[in-house]
C-alpha cells in the first residue's frame, strides 16, 4: 500500500498538541468561510471502535482484516483538540497478518482559522510514515507548512475547511434537508492534499441499532446517513481515490463508517463510548 492511500480515514470523525504553534509567513487572518464559523454543535467525547472487513470484490483484496480505533475529541477552549489510534491486523489468502498502526493528533481553531496536525505510521513493525506541520486559513484560502518528512509548504484554495468544520457544515446541511455537499477538506494525514470531498447527504434517518450499554447514553439525537466520496484536489479524476458511508449525529458523533476501496470494504462500527466536559477557558 503506497504511502497516502488511507487504510482508514479517521479524520471523517472530526478530525493535542503541546506543540508551539508552528511560525508561518502569512498575512495575519481577518476571515474565513461561513462554514467554519459552525463548530458550536459538536460535543467532546471519547470513542472506541471495532474494525473488520464488512466486504470484498476481488482475489487481490485482503481475506480478513481486524482491528479498533480510539478517538478522542475535546473541547479546548478556543480549539478542538483530536486524538486517533488505529490499529489493524491485515492478511492475504493464507498468509500471516501484517500489523498496521496508525497515530493522528490535531488542533482545530474554532474559528476555523488554525490547524496543527501530525500523523504517524508503522507496517509491519517499521515506520512507514511520518507528518507534522500547521496550517492557516483565510477568505483568499491559505497555507499548509510541513515540518515532516521534509519542509514544504502547500497552497489551500479558497473554501478549504478543517475536519472539524466540514463535519459541522455537513450536520448544518443536512438540518436543512441534505443533498449534494461539496467541499475542499485539508487533514494533514496524506501527501497529496487537499481533497475535494464530493458528500451526498440522505434524509434523516433511524436510529442505528445499538448495543444496550450504549442506548442511553446516545438517545435523542438526530441522525443522518451520508456518503463521501474523496478526489485529490490538485487532479483532474473522474473516480474518486476513496468512499465512505457514514451515519451520524447531530452533535458530530459517528455511530458507524464504511470506507470503500473498490476490492474491499473496511467497517468500523462504535462500541463505546464516553462524554467529555468541555475544559474551559483559564482566565488569567
Amino acid at each position: 500500500m503506497q504511502h497516502g492511500k488511507k487504510i482508514f480515514r479517521p479524520s471523517a470523525l472530526l478530525g493535542v498538541s503541546g506543540w508551539a504553534a508552528l511560525a508561518l509567513t502569512v498575512v495575519a487572518v481577518s476571515a474565513v468561510p461561513a462554514e467554519a464559523q459552525r463548530s458550536g454543535k459538536l460535543t467532546p467525547h471519547r470513542a472506541v471502535y471495532g474494525m473488520f472487513l464488512a466486504g470484498t470484490s476481488s482475489a487481490q483484496a485482503p481475506s480478513a482484516i481486524r482491528g479498533v480505533m480510539s478517538y478522542e475529541f475535546r473541547d479546548k477552549c478556543d480549539g478542538w483538540q483530536t486524538d486517533t489510534q488505529v490499529l489493524l491486523r491485515t492478511a492475504h489468502g493464507s498468509g500471516p497478518e501484517v500489523e498496521n498502526v496508525r497515530i493522528m493528533k490535531s488542533w482545530e481553531a474554532k474559528d476555523g482559522r488554525g490547524f496543527r496536525f501530525g500523523f504517524s505510521e508503522t507496517h509491519g513493525g517499521r515506520e512507514r510514515a511520518r507528518i507534522k506541520g500547521a496550517a492557516v486559513l483565510d477568505e483568499n484560502g491559505g497555507v499548509a507548512e510541513y515540518t515532516q518528512p521534509v519542509p514544504r509548504r502547500i497552497t489551500l484554495p479558497p473554501g478549504t475547511l478543517f475536519p472539524a468544520h466540514h463535519i459541522a457544515a455537513m450536520i448544518k446541511r443536512a438540518e436543512a434537508g441534505g443533498g449534494h455537499f461539496g467541499k475542499v477538506v485539508f487533514d494533514g494525514t496524506a501527501d497529496n492534499e487537499p481533497y475535494q470531498v464530493s458528500a451526498v447527504i440522505g434524509a434523516l434517518q433511524k436510529p442505528e441499532a445499538r448495543r444496550p450499554e450504549l442506548k442511553k447514553i446516545l438517545r435523542g439525537a438526530k441522525s443522518w446517513k451520508a456518503r463521501l466520496a474523496y478526489f485529490p484536489a490538485a487532479a483532474a479524476a473522474n473516480t474518486p481515490e476513496f468512499a465512505l458511508n457514514i451515519f451520524y449525529r447531530e452533535d458530530g458523533i459517528i455511530e458507524r463508517m464504511l470506507q470503500d476501496y473498490g476490492d474491499y470494504v473496511v467497517e468500523a462500527r462504535l462500541n463505546q463510548i464516553e462524554m467529555l466536559p468541555k475544559d474551559g477557558c483559564r482566565v488569567r
